[in-house]
């Protein structure tokens, strides 16, 4: 073998050794960990490089990398490696020093569900709670007097009546009825003793169909009217004890105040009239002492009142006092700002048969009259006398009046509510308002939302057509 062979083998075993022990630059190297990453096992999908192979096997390929914002794996922990292999899970550095932890706090264990970054946090509760009303008007749902026999009484002996607005009256938290009429199976009308029919009015209705009241929602009713005495004190008793028997709230006569827990907060109604048997609205000094003392023991007081002239041509609340058939029905302005200027938040009003405009004063809703709304049998259901609604009301926890809506319902004879289509109430309770309260009118949509006075916000609802002037 020649000399220049010689030399050419030792040149290349040199070459080869120095490429071993000095490798060329760019090639990987084991990353170390640095004292601020604590040491993990490798989970399938996380981020992590291996530390150096043994020279017997191939290096694994880089991993992949994540998608902008993808998660990290919520399952990974501390756990013990595979011999002969320690890994770093790659982490992104957190935004403020972490903490180390309290001696003594529990710490997380091996399968314990941990915070996932990026996962929403759960909704806090909105502050802005609210309680919401529904209330109608004259709730009459069928008589047996003067006709015993049934002859009014409605189909199926009442139990379909109250089954299409059924649905929006159970989106109340209190729902609330003017209960036009005893429930009561029997007695004498000293009231129509003597005279001849057709000119006198009463009502007599059987107290099995309460439970149809209980089953369309209502949770309190009103009964001081000019009804509830219609089979004198025997009937307004076997009303209110029907009532407790239904776990349905009530306010008729002196010392009957209806007592409601609704959201954590007390809520107290009331029902007036113009009469010596009810909570007399005429004798106004002694009304309102009676809301002032509800008012120091409730979160909420709602007053109702049964008052005003009667019918389509007192669709309108004057100013001053009103009279019908010879009695002072009540000066409804000056009682309802006075009860509320005494601690009441809403004030709802029946007696016209006829809804009548809606008032924001200082803030709260009054409501002068919410029509008929359920009158089976012997009612005048003739055109305005024939349309209603629904109240739907959102009130803050101090009563304020915030929005709502009108569901417009009809009757049409012998009666029983029916969702009016063509929402002919909403434009005549819009015109009323405005008519009556100007600046301090509700505001309504022609879709029947209600706001405040001349509320921006619903200027721009579409199909507004005007606000009140």
């Amino acid at each position: 073998m020649s000399h220049a062979f010689l030399r050419w083998r030792i040149v290349a075993v040199i070459l080869a050794t120095l490429m071993l022990l000095h490798p060329q630059p760019g090639a990987a190297q084991p990353q170390q960990p640095s004292p601020s990453q604590p040491r993990a096992a490798a989970v399938p999908g996380s981020q992590s490089q291996q530390t150096q192979p043994p020279a017997d096997q191939k290096p694994p390929s880089p991993p992949s990398t994540p998608q902008p914002g993808a998660a990290l794996p919520s399952n990974e922990q501390q756990t013990p490696s595979q011999p002969g292999a320690t890994t770093t899970p790659q982490q992104q550095p957190p935004s403020t020093p972490q903490q180390p932890p309290q001696a003594g706090a529990p710490q997380p264990q091996p399968g314990q569900n941990q915070p996932v970054p990026g996962t929403p946090m759960p909704a806090v509760p909105s502050p802005e709670e609210e309680i919401t009303l529904e209330a109608v008007g004259d709730v009459m749902l069928g008589t047996t007097f003067p006709d015993a026999s049934g002859g009014d009484l409605p189909p199926n002996d009442g139990a379909d009546l109250l089954q299409e607005v059924t649905p929006i009256l159970k989106r109340g938290d209190i729902v609330f009825g003017n209960l036009e009429g005893p429930l009561v199976d029997g007695g004498v009308s000293a009231k129509c003793r003597g005279k001849r029919p057709g000119s006198c009015y009463a009502f007599r209705v059987p107290t099995r169909y309460g439970k149809y009241l209980k089953e369309a929602g209502f949770s309190v009713m009103g009964l001081a009217n000019n009804h509830a005495m219609d089979f004198g004190q025997e009937g307004r008793t076997s009303s209110r004890q029907m009532l407790d028997l239904l776990g349905i709230a009530h306010s008729g006569e002196v010392g009957d105040i209806a007592h409601l827990t609704v959201k954590g907060k007390k809520v107290e109604v009331i029902a007036f009239a113009t009469y010596p048997n009810a909570y007399n609205l005429l004798d106004l000094d002694d009304s309102l002492q009676v809301i002032r003392d509800a008012r120091a023991e409730s979160d909420l007081v709602i007053v109702s009142f049964h008052g005003g002239a009667e019918g389509a041509t007192h669709q309108h609340v004057p100013s001053g006092d009103e009279t019908f058939l010879g009695e002072d029905r009540g000066d409804l302005r000056k009682f309802a700002h006075a009860a509320i200027d005494a601690g009441a938040q809403v004030v709802l009003g029946s007696g016209p048969h006829v809804v009548r405009g809606m008032e924001i004063y200082h803030g709260k809703l009054i409501a002068y009259s919410l029509g008929n709304f359920a009158t089976y049998g012997p009612f005048n259901l003739s055109g305005e006398n024939g349309i209603s609604l629904i109240l739907e009301a959102h009130l803050a926890y101090d009563g304020t009046f915030r929005n709502g809506k009108v569901y417009p319902v009809k009757q049409e004879k012998p009666g029983g509510p029916r969702l009016d289509a063509e929402m002919r109430i909403v434009p005549i309770l819009r015109e009323l308002s405005s008519i009556d309260f100007g600046g301090n009118a509700v505001t309504v949509a022609v879709d029947g939302m209600l706001a405040g006075p001349h509320t921006n916000e619903l200027l721009a609802v579409p199909g507004l057509v005007e606000a009140p002037k």
